[in-house]
């Protein structure tokens, strides 16, 4: 273990449009001082502690004595940071959070309008996280000592266009990192707002291919429809009876594509997803991603975006970067997908997520419960990654095994891990 996220508080001052709180139905709270202090054995190999999980940290009264502890019991490279929405930063208790051993602080900023803003962060004070921003930079500079100062951004339809200018005000304000992450909506209406695809650039590539040998051979798309509909049918799975001439067109051709490795009822209507495909709008986002890469290496400042067209071969940076999420009452889960129960909308259908655990501190040693069988197994099935490719399934959005009306049970590769279908394994999400 080398890097722990310790949800400190699950607690927040503000009910974000965007945030997957909105969909909860477990009880909420503060980490007590015995279960943080129950994690110090573990502390004295690590990397970095992030003082965050779905609330807000400085909710939490013992916030000082958390940061004092365990800058107490790590080692001096050991990066202790967090992430706030600033409302309730005030100058004395940031001149004592910097004192008592955090390394940096990342701002949640979403647009640079103040009316924006308060839209997406329902009861956030734009003001206040200026004040915040300006106040930690003033303290670090008197304080002659290294602190970093990182602002978060979620890019959505809405705001993407003002990344550019996200980036010049970063470096304006002498900002250390600029953070910035896709959307993953808590409902059907929010979802309008993301600004990825689903498909992979490997299957967009052999897509778009297909898509033009049907162009060229004349398919009738209303046909190439019927078909794909008939073919995502158990009763059509194994073949089409007397199909017309120009449906064994489409059968042959698919029974071609079909060799890259997907199914032919996926690959068919993953082809007619393409097909109905407009991608000037992802590559609008790209260029936007370019130049603000661009903008922000002229400007010194570091910049970190996420994928818009997600890759094909998908790794888990948590397990990768040995990630252990410790929720506010002490449960030992492996990443922020599987961290809590959840609603989202995922690739345009409606998703549950069940939260994994394996084991409680401080009923347990947290050395104990990392190095469990158990918990062992799961990593090394993650960082081998077999699981079902969701994303660039075709059928996933009527898929039994990723039923919004029942739990996760296993994918269609018979994995009962449900990381198929994850988009930080895509590079969709951003894990800092």
């Amino acid at each position: 273990m080398k890097n722990l996220i310790i949800e400190i508080t699950s607690q927040c001052n503000l009910s974000c449009t965007i945030c997957l709180r909105q969909t909860w139905s477990e009880k909420t709270g503060d980490m007590d001082i015995d279960t943080f202090k129950g994690l110090i054995p573990s502390f004295a190999t690590l990397d970095s502690i992030n003082l965050n999980g779905y609330g807000e940290p400085l909710l939490q009264r013992q916030l000082l004595d958390m940061i004092f502890i365990a800058r107490t019991h790590t080692p001096s490279h050991c990066k202790i940071e967090l992430t706030s929405n600033a409302i309730l930063v005030d100058r004395s208790l940031a001149k004592e959070m910097i004192k008592v051993g955090l390394d940096g602080i990342s701002l949640s900023i979403d647009s640079l309008d103040p009316k924006k803003f308060s839209q997406i962060r329902e009861k956030g004070n734009f003001e206040s996280l200026i004040e915040g921003l300006e106040t930690f930079r003033d303290i670090r500079k008197k304080a002659r000592k290294p602190f970093k100062i990182a602002l978060s951004f979620v890019a959505m339809k809405s705001n993407v266009e003002e990344l550019p200018d996200l980036v010049h005000f970063a470096a304006e304000k002498e900002v250390n990192e600029l953070w910035v992450n896709n959307l993953l909506p808590p409902n059907e209406l929010i979802a309008k707002e993301v600004i990825y695809d689903s498909h992979s650039q490997e299957v967009l590539e052999l897509l778009t291919k297909a898509k033009e040998r049907l162009q060229a051979m004349g398919i009738n798309p209303s046909i190439f429809r019927l078909l794909a509909i008939r073919l995502c049918t158990k009763r059509f799975r194994s073949g089409v009876s007397k199909p017309s001439p120009e449906e064994k067109l489409v059968l042959q051709f698919a029974n071609e594509v079909s060799l890259e490795g997907f199914s032919m009822g996926g690959i068919l209507s993953s082809m007619l997803q393409v097909l109905e495909r407009d991608g000037n709008n992802f590559l609008n986002y790209l260029k936007i991603f370019e130049k603000c890469q661009k903008v922000a290496t002229s400007r010194n400042l570091a910049i970190h975006l996420p994928l818009i067209i997600p890759r094909a071969k998908r790794e888990c940076n948590f397990i990768k970067n040995q990630t252990c999420f410790i929720t506010w009452d002490g449960w030992v889960r492996p990443c922020n997908q599987l961290s809590h129960d959840y609603s989202c909308f995922h690739y345009g259908r409606p998703k549950r997520v069940k939260s994994i655990s394996f084991g409680k501190v401080p009923e347990e040693d947290l050395e104990a419960i990392w190095n469990s069988q158990i918990y062992q197994m799961f990593r090394r099935n993650v960082e081998e990654f077999p699981f079902s490719p969701c994303g660039d399934c075709g059928l996933s959005n009527g898929c039994g095994y990723l039923s919004p009306d029942v739990d996760f049970f296993c994918d269609c590769n018979m994995y009962e891990q449900p990381c198929g279908d994850c988009l930080w394994s895509r590079g969709i999400l951003n894990c800092s």
